[in-house]
């Protein structure tokens, strides 16, 4: 697991995990906060409901609040051996074991965890795992990776990325936990799933962080356990959705990252996938990858400046391969990644082969540099959108093309 996480978040665990390397402590970091009875159970890799209630919940003092990592345990009171589990941190225990039990607190924070919890005949338990530093968020994070990657409580997609194809078990994907413990930032206030596409924020980590809880969000709709779909219908259906279908993010926002929906269009000769930024357009090939419509995908871009384009030309990934030297559109890359409509994780950069897109990206550029369209209007190979009055008071959008000068 270590590898996988300094691999993948290096920026924010590299020199963590490799300070526990270097001092020979990284067994000992992660085996000695946890309770003997936990530690004996997973390391046994016998996971029955049975042997995960022998590590019980009553480790806790009264006297002052404790950090560390919990298991929940549900179980189907017409069918005990069909249970469900659930991972968690906090940073106070005791409160969070009571809020977790508040049923308005759960109506207050609606998630994947809590809808089967009261939509279930379930009987439950709390279990302590491991109890450490709640100054210590990293180890708070990598403990409950750790113990959910053992457990096998997050997405398939999720376990796959970060255990080897062979450990993956036959029940992997039908537990309860959604978004990716690493990636929290405050183990104290650790957020349960609301609305998947309702919170943007300028903090990197952060972003990071509700990125990712979407895109495993939008993985339950293709869980082999019936709860889970049941769950994503739900949320899809509530009026919060429509909320962020009309936000309108910045659009230099996509240099840091950004999240759109797909469109996928009947056309004669097939169908075609488009995500929107503003007035621009971006097509994802279906020769590549399929996507279901309103799927998220996370969009990226990388600009070269004028100095480097003139040092080192185009990039092999460039989005416009047809834009000439003069083109901005050739300064420009676009990553993107997401989930197919079969539940395959996807990622690369996409490509721009239309006779047209160059203009389009011009423009594009102009705008992510700080230009206008009226400032584009009056440069060669671009595309320029307009809105106009008419006569019936009406507003209207115009399009047009400027010369060719190459």
């Amino acid at each position: 697991m270590l590898e996988s996480v300094r691999e993948y978040h290096s920026l924010r665990y590299g020199s963590y995990i490799q300070q526990l390397q270097v001092l020979g402590r990284t067994e000992q970091t992660f085996l000695d906060p946890l309770r003997p009875a936990a530690r004996d159970v997973l390391l046994s890799s016998d996971y029955s409901r049975e042997n995960l209630l022998t590590i019980r919940g009553d480790a806790l003092r009264d006297d002052e609040p404790q950090a560390g990592i919990y298991a929940h345990i549900l179980w189907l009171k017409s069918d005990p051996s069909d249970f469900y589990l659930y991972v968690g941190q906090s940073s106070n225990m005791q409160l969070r074991f009571d809020n977790h039990r508040d049923r308005k607190y759960r109506t207050n924070h609606p998630s994947l965890h809590y809808y089967v919890w009261d939509n279930f005949d379930v009987n439950e338990e709390f279990v302590v795992l491991a109890l450490t530093d709640a100054e210590n968020p990293l180890l708070l994070n990598l403990l409950e990776m750790w113990a959910s990657l053992m457990l096998q409580t997050l997405s398939k997609n999720a376990l796959a990325k970060y255990l080897p194809s062979e450990m993956l078990a036959p029940y992997a994907g039908r537990h309860l936990n959604v978004a990716l413990p690493i990636l929290q930032t405050s183990p104290s206030k650790a957020p349960e799933l609301h609305d998947p596409w309702d919170y943007h924020t300028s903090n990197p980590v952060v972003r990071e962080y509700y990125n990712s809880m979407r895109r495993r969000f939008y993985e339950l709709k293709f869980s082999p356990n019936a709860a889970h779909r049941d769950y994503y219908e739900g949320v899809i259906r509530s009026t919060v959705i429509m909320r962020y279908k009309a936000s309108i993010m910045n659009l230099a926002q996509i240099l840091e990252g950004i999240e759109r929906r797909v469109y996928v269009k009947p056309r004669p000769n097939g169908f075609y996938q488009e995500l929107f930024i503003n007035h621009f357009k971006f097509g994802i090939s279906r020769k590549w990858v399929h996507l279901e419509k309103n799927a998220p995908v996370q969009m990226r871009a990388e600009l070269l400046t004028v100095d480097e384009f003139q040092r080192n030309g185009s990039a092999l990934t460039v989005y416009c391969p047809k834009a000439t030297e003069k083109d901005p559109a050739g300064r420009l890359s676009i990553f993107v990644e997401g989930t197919s409509e079969t539940g395959t994780p996807f990622a690369g950069w996409i490509q721009n082969r239309g006779p047209k897109g160059v203009f389009h990206t011009n423009t594009f550029v102009d705008l992510l540099e700080g230009g206008s369209m009226a400032q584009s209007s009056h440069l060669p190979r671009r595309w320029v959108s307009t809105t106009f009055e008419r006569g019936d008071g009406k507003r209207q959008k115009k399009h047009k093309y400027t010369e060719d000068c190459s």
